[in-house]
């Protein structure tokens, strides 16, 4: 598997081809039952546009920055990472709407995201911990405990997907010892 990764930090910064493969993404992992924001299924591109127009203006290297994973060109997944601008939470950040592209599932793709995200928010940003919160009840804790990360807590019956459908919303996250050159917190 050869993926190219790419940090956009500025809503200037994606390509009118990419954004419109980000919108396709979204649109079918959400319709694949993916707990990327949309409950109420099915949507369609008009549906997720909105959420993507603020997703993209947000991006900015003082806020939220997107990682785009690209096999031979064609977008193979993404996430979300958002940093804290405030002195008191400035040392950890949080990962969201992560997802891989259909086409691309069962490469690996989601792991190479949450390994080149743990890489860059240790190594470029200096960050202590990523924080992540997951639907329960889709097996993803188990997914993402593989790469380290630990249930910190959870909100039962946080998360309303219809009118007897109740879900946990797990709290995760994954410490990032320091390394290479990155100075351990003081005690």
């Amino acid at each position: 598997m050869t993926v190219a990764f790419s940090w956009l930090d500025s809503p200037g910064s994606l390509s009118p081809a990419m954004r419109r493969q980000l919108l396709h993404c979204w649109t079918d992992v959400s319709n694949a039952g993916g707990a990327v924001g949309f409950p109420l299924l099915p949507v369609d591109t008009g549906d997720v546009e909105p959420a993507l127009a603020a997703l993209v203006a947000a991006l900015a290297p003082e806020g939220s920055r997107l990682l785009i994973a690209q096999e031979h060109g064609v977008l193979a997944g993404w996430l979300v990472l958002t940093v804290n601008p405030g002195t008191l939470t400035s040392h950890w950040a949080r990962v969201t709407r992560v997802q891989s592209a259909l086409a691309a599932r069962g490469r690996g793709i989601g792991s190479a995201l949450m390994q080149e995200a743990a890489r860059y928010a240790r190594e470029e940003l200096r960050l202590d911990e990523l924080i992540l919160e997951v639907r329960g009840g889709m097996g993803l804790e188990s997914f993402y405990s593989g790469l380290g990360w630990v249930e910190y807590g959870r909100r039962p019956r946080a998360l309303r997907l219809a009118a007897d459908d109740f879900r946990d919303e797990v709290l995760m996250r994954l410490p990032l010892p320091a390394g290479e050159g990155v100075a351990a917190a003081p005690a």
